[in-house]
C-alpha cells in the first residue's frame, strides 16, 4: 500500500488529528514569512488555520511547540535525504555537506523561520519532543516508502550518526574528535545562518558550501 493509502484507510479520528496538527504547522510557516514569532496571535493563527482556539491548545501548548514541531520534521526530511544518500553510496561526509547545505538553500528562501528557531534555541527551552504520529508521516511525506520507521529529533539525531560512520569508513581520520567536528559544524550552520540571514540570505547557501569544504579538508577529507 502507497502512504496515501495507508492514510486513507486509517479511521477518521486519526486523519481529522494528523491533518489539522498539520494545518497549524503551515499556518504558522505562512505567518512567518511577513512577520516575528512574537508579533503572531494565536487567535490569528486559529483563523489561518481555520480551528478554534481551544482547539489549538489541544496540539500545541505554546508558539514555541510549533517551532519544536517543525523542527522534527525538518529532521524527519534530513533523515531521508541521508538514507537516500546512502542508498546511492554517497559519501558520509558528502552526506553531511549536502544536508546542511540543502537546508540552507531552504531556508534562504524563509529566512525569519531560521532566526526563530535560533532565537527559540538561544533561550534555552527545554520543551518535550512531540510524538509524530504515522498518520502525520503518511500524509506530510506521501512519496517516502517506510516512513513510519524514520525518526528524527534534531540536528543532534542526524549529524553525530554520520560522523561516526564518516570515521568508520576512512573518510576522515580516526583520530577525529568526533564531538568536536559536530558542535563546529553546528555552530558554522548557525552562527552563518545568524549573519547572513539578515543582510544577504541567497548568500547562504553558497557561504556555507565554501566553509564546509574548508572544514573537511581541514579534517582530512577528500573527494
Amino acid at each position: 500500500m502507497t502512504n496515501t493509502q495507508q492514510f486513507d484507510a486509517l479511521p477518521l479520528r486519526q486523519k481529522k488529528y494528523a491533518r489539522t496538527k498539520l494545518a497549524i504547522l503551515h499556518a504558522m510557516l505562512e505567518m512567518l514569512e511577513s512577520q516575528s514569532l512574537a508579533s503572531v496571535h494565536i487567535r490569528d493563527l486559529c483563523n489561518q488555520a481555520e480551528i478554534s482556539e481551544p482547539t489549538f491548545f489541544n496540539y500545541f501548548k505554546s508558539k514555541p511547540h510549533i517551532l519544536l514541531y517543525f523542527i522534527q520534521i525538518w529532521s524527519l526530511e534530513m533523515q531521508v535525504l541521508a538514507i537516500k544518500m546512502e542508498r546511492a553510496s554517497v559519501d558520509y561526509t558528502q552526506t553531511i555537506q549536502n544536508i546542511l547545505i540543502q537546508t540552507a538553500r531552504d531556508i534562504s528562501a524563509h529566512p525569519q523561520i531560521m532566526l526563530e528557531i535560533i532565537a527559540f534555541q538561544a533561550q534555552g527551552f527545554e520543551l518535550p519532543l512531540h510524538e509524530i504520529t504515522d498518520a502525520e508521516k503518511w500524509l506530510y511525506f506521501s512519496d517516502v516508502e517506510d516512513i513510519e520507521s524514520i525518526h528524527g529529533a534534531g540536528i543532534e539525531s542526524i549529524l553525530p550518526p554520520l560522523i561516526h560512520k564518516a570515521v568508520a569508513h576512512h573518510e576522515l581520520p580516526k583520530e577525529t574528535d568526533e564531538e568536536l567536528l559536530f558542535l563546529t559544524l553546528s555552530s558554522l550552520f548557525f552562527g552563518a545562518s545568524l549573519l547572513i540571514l539578515h543582510q544577504d540570505p541567497k548568500a547562504l547557501p553558497g557561504l556555507l558550501e565554501a566553509e564546509l569544504e574548508t572544514i573537511f579538508r581541514g579534517a582530512g577529507y577528500e573527494k
